[in-house]
């Protein structure tokens, strides 16, 4: 018999989603969603303490994420959201796992010296940074999820999780399964001032188009996105960086092969280019931002569909747990 497919995904409360997760992120949980697997989706807000240096907002975000996830289109009657740190479980078995994992294999993560450069000196050299595999494998196992959808920079953390289940496994009794790998399909969207780096949110508020931006702001971050010497409008990735990078943005709202795009901006300027790129964002965004407002102005059933959500999430961790202790000689 089949095992169920059953799916964690989590994302950082850390503010609001860019276009880069519009293109990446959204689309694949909804077709997740839809194929009928059990997909828990996590709101990551103990995660979230390892890069932020402020926190005040941090619970107003983690509701802000859940309200963009429902006016994104996910069904909380098909998916379970629940915020992390509402689930005492997943720290009671980080720690558990803690004790079976080798440092050397942490410091070797190929994502712990970039995840210590974008954090400030003041949080740099936590201990959450350097176990955030280990926090992060707790997250996946506790659920026993047998499949977690990840981009490349991710799928170190992922072997480390699977690593973590093999020695679990090993010393105290099969448990755990090893988690496979759904790669996501990353949409190439660089930063709007700096086309070398990936669209993030903690490149600056100029380098990203938030999900609720108005208009205004969408317009002003289009119109000073950086652009290559030369006026032609045209795809090229090495000598017209930037240029590429609007270009590839406004084929995926515009929904038309760049070529096209090309065309009709072939004897036209860098300034009526980013008017139209500026207005087709703005009108695409109306009807998600307009959900999200709906949404938003509904606090009762957000914190119904948590709770639910919560309940539902603790049941399964709770169930995991006790077979965990089981195994050690706990109980």
């Amino acid at each position: 018999m089949e095992m169920e497919k059953v799916i964690l995904t989590g994302m950082r409360p850390t503010g609001t989603l860019h276009l880069g997760h519009y293109f990446g992120v959204i689309p694949e949980l909804l077709k997740l969603q839809n194929e009928g697997s059990r997909l828990f989706l996590m709101i990551a807000d103990l995660h979230a303490l390892t890069t932020l240096k402020h926190t005040k907002n941090i619970g107003k975000d983690s509701l802000s994420l859940a309200t963009m996830y429902l006016a994104a289109g996910i069904n909380p009657q098909k998916s379970t959201i629940f915020i992390q740190s509402q689930i005492p479980e997943h720290s009671e078995l980080a720690i558990i796992l803690s004790m079976i994992t080798p440092v050397p294999m942490l410091e070797l993560n190929p994502t712990y010296k970039e995840m210590k450069e974008e954090t400030s000196n003041l949080i740099k050299n936590n201990l959450g940074l350097l176990a955030y595999p280990v926090l992060q494998a707790a997250d996946i196992l506790v659920y026993k999820a047998t499949h977690v959808p990840v981009g490349k920079d991710q799928e170190p953390h992922l072997e480390i999780t699977r690593e973590i289940a093999r020695k679990f496994n090993s010393r105290f009794g099969n448990i755990f399964p090893e988690p496979k790998t759904i790669l996501q399909k990353e949409s190439k969207i660089f930063s709007l001032q700096n086309p070398d780096k990936k669209m993030s949110k903690s490149h600056g508020e100029k380098t990203y188009i938030s999900l609720l931006d108005i208009p205004e702001e969408i317009s002003k971050k289009i119109k000073t996105a950086v652009t290559d010497s030369g006026k032609e409008i045209k795809y090229d990735e090495k000598k017209k960086p930037a240029v590429s990078n609007l270009l590839t943005i406004y084929s995926l709202f515009f929904e038309k092969p760049i070529k096209e795009i090309e065309k009709i901006y072939k004897d036209k300027g860098y300034a009526e280019f980013k008017k139209d790129l500026a207005e087709i964002i703005i009108n695409k965004l109306a009807p998600l931002q307009k959900r999200f407002k709906e949404i938003e102005n509904n606090p009762s059933l957000i914190k119904s569909i948590l709770e639910s959500g919560a309940k539902e999430a603790k049941k399964n961790a709770s169930q995991t747990m006790e077979a965990v202790k089981r195994k050690i000689g706990f109980v």
